[in-house]
C-alpha cells in the first residue's frame, strides 16, 4: 500500500510537470533559482557535486550496477540482482522516450551561463533519473541487507548525496532548468517504486514457498516386529 501510494504521487507529478513543461520553456522559478545555484562560488561545493555526477554518469553507472548486483547474488537475492541491471540498462529508454515526446528546448546561453550544451531535449533530466533509481535501489537494498546499523546509514547517506548532487549539479552546470531535475526525480521516483514493488512480491512468494515433508523412517515398534502370528524359537 506504502509503495502503491508513493507510486501514485509520482505518477501525478510526472504527468502534471510533463504538460507544463511541454508547453512553457521555463517555470516561474527556474531562470532565478538557477542563477541563485551558479552564483555558489565554494570550491568544495563545486568539487563535491562534480563528484555526485560522476557517480551518476556512465562508466561508473555500469561499475556500481555490477558491483551491487553481485554483492545481491551473494546475499541470495538473484531476483534484486537482476532487477538491479534490467533497471539500469532500460533506464535511458525511458529518458529518451520522455524528452522526445516533450520536447522541452534546454536553458538559452542569455538566460544561464554554460559550457557545451548538450543537444538532447531537456526535460526531464537523465542524470537526475538515473541517480534517483540506481542510487534508490541501493538505499532500498541496504536497509534490507546490510544489519549493521552505523554502515547501512553511510551506505544510505551517500545514496542520498549521490541523488540530490546529481540534480544539483545539472542545474551549476546550466544543462537543465531546476524543474527538469524534479521531473527527473519523479520519473525515476515512479519507475522504483513499481520496481520495489515487484520486488516485495517475489520475496513474499519465496518466503511462502515450503519445502515438500521429507520421509522419516523411524525404528519399527515391538508390535511391529512381533505381531500376533510370529514364530517364537
Amino acid at each position: 500500500m506504502l509503495f502503491a501510494t508513493f507510486g501514485a504521487i509520482a505518477l501525478a507529478g510526472f504527468i502534471l510537470m510533463a504538460v507544463l513543461a511541454a508547453v512553457h520553456d521555463t517555470f516561474p522559478a527556474d531562470v532565478w533559482l538557477s542563477h541563485r545555484i551558479q552564483d555558489v562560488d565554494i570550491a568544495t561545493f563545486d568539487r563535491g557535486l562534480d563528484w555526485a555526477e560522476d557517480a551518476a554518469d556512465f562508466p561508473a553507472v555500469v561499475v556500481v550496477c555490477a558491483a551491487i548486483a553481485a554483492l545481491l547474488l551473494l546475499r541470495g537475492d538473484g531476483v534484486g540482482a537482476l532487477i538491479v541491471v534490467a533497471t539500469t540498462a532500460g533506464r535511458p529508454l525511458s529518458t529518451w522516450a520522455a524528452k522526445e515526446l516533450i520536447e522541452r528546448p534546454r536553458p538559452a546561453a542569455d538566460l544561464v551561463e554554460f559550457e557545451d550544451q548538450p543537444s538532447s531535449f531537456s526535460f526531464p533530466s537523465g542524470h537526475a533519473e538515473a541517480a534517483f533509481l540506481l542510487y534508490g535501489l541501493i538505499f532500498y537494498f541496504a536497509a534490507l541487507h546490510i544489519r549493521d546499523v552505523w554502515l547501512r546509514t553511510g551506505v544510505q547517506g551517500a545514496c542520498v548525496f549521490v541523488i540530490m548532487g546529481a540534480g544539483l549539479e545539472r542545474v551549476y552546470a546550466g544543462h537543465h532548468w531546476p524543474s527538469d531535475v524534479i521531473g527527473g526525480y519523479y520519473l525515476g521516483a515512479l519507475i522504483l517504486s513499481g520496481i520495489i514493488a515487484v520486488h516485495r512480491l517475489f520475496s513474499a512468494r519465496r518466503q511462502t514457498v515450503t519445502p515438500l515433508p521429507s520421509r522419516s523412517f523411524s525404528p519399527a515398534t515391538p508390535t511391529a516386529e512381533h505381531g500376533a502370528g510370529s514364530r517364537k524359537t
